[in-house]
């Protein structure tokens, strides 16, 4: 793994599973609502999928299955690539809960098995805000094209590049020249939402934010063609913009 992964690791494995517990519930209890309504559990995501019974769905950095247990629910075989073990535990044990399967990769995204998986999947999909954890956005798309069949979906959303400049998503995080390029260290997602004492103890992450000219030349210049990109507001502040979500299609046959 790259020095950097292996620091994200620890602070993805730090109290996950425990976390997801208070704040989605147990794994029966999360299972329950994921069965009520998966397309609901999916929010604005589901329109961005052109069907779901029987596609194959590479769900990079998908954390505690908040997307693929849904999926699966509605058809789709899904696969989880994430770095962490505890995030693992909590979908496996809540995609059992909700009758369904899933698949988990415990690896680095950058390290996929390739031998394994290149060419596999119908849709590539992640949401969440995961591409500031990839410090070299090209090298990132090129392995999400390999993963696709020729055809296939790219679903990128994430947190809206003004987040750069403004704490407009109120992550506390710390911001910066709208063009930086910088490398910088901040904490994981979830170390805001402990006490002080324990926030100090969470390893914290390396993080690299893009400009939106940046992400879209990175997956023109992996081979998608860009077929939409669309702008979401922010749940703090409506009126500014919060995420994004761009659809790209691997150059080859449609599916």
């Amino acid at each position: 793994m790259e020095d950097y992964s292996l620091q994200h690791k620890k602070a993805w494995e730090f109290d996950a599973y425990n976390f997801w517990v208070k704040t989605s519930g147990t794994p029966e209890e999360r299972a329950a609502k994921d069965k009520a309504d998966p397309k609901k559990m999916l929010k604005y995501h589901a329109g961005y999928f052109d069907t779901f019974e029987g596609i194959r769905v590479a769900n990079i950095c998908g954390s505690c299955g908040k997307k693929a247990v849904p999926l699966a629910l509605l058809g789709a075989d899904v696969t989880i690539f994430d770095i962490s073990k505890d995030n693992k535990r909590y979908a496996m044990e809540t995609a059992e809960a909700a009758g369904t399967s899933i698949n988990f990769e415990v690896c680095d995204i950058l390290k996929i098995d390739m031998n394994r998986y290149a060419g596999y999947f119908d849709v590539v999909f992640m949401e969440g805000g995961i591409l500031h954890y990839f410090h070299d956005i090209d090298e990132f798309m090129n392995i999400m094209n390999s993963l696709l069949k020729a055809g296939g979906k790219l679903i990128c959303s994430d947190f809206h590049p003004f987040t750069k400049i403004s704490d407009i998503l109120k992550t506390q995080q710390p911001t910066m020249s709208y063009f930086s390029t910088e490398i910088f260290d901040g904490e994981m997602a979830h170390a805001r939402f402990y006490d002080e004492e324990i926030r100090r103890q969470i390893p914290k992450c390396k993080y690299r934010k893009y400009t939106i000219s940046e992400i879209i030349n990175g997956i023109i210049g992996a081979g998608f063609t860009l077929e939409r990109f669309d702008e979401h507001p922010s749940w703090e502040d409506e009126t500014l913009p919060g995420e994004f979500t761009a659809i790209g299609r691997k150059n080859g046959s449609a599916l």
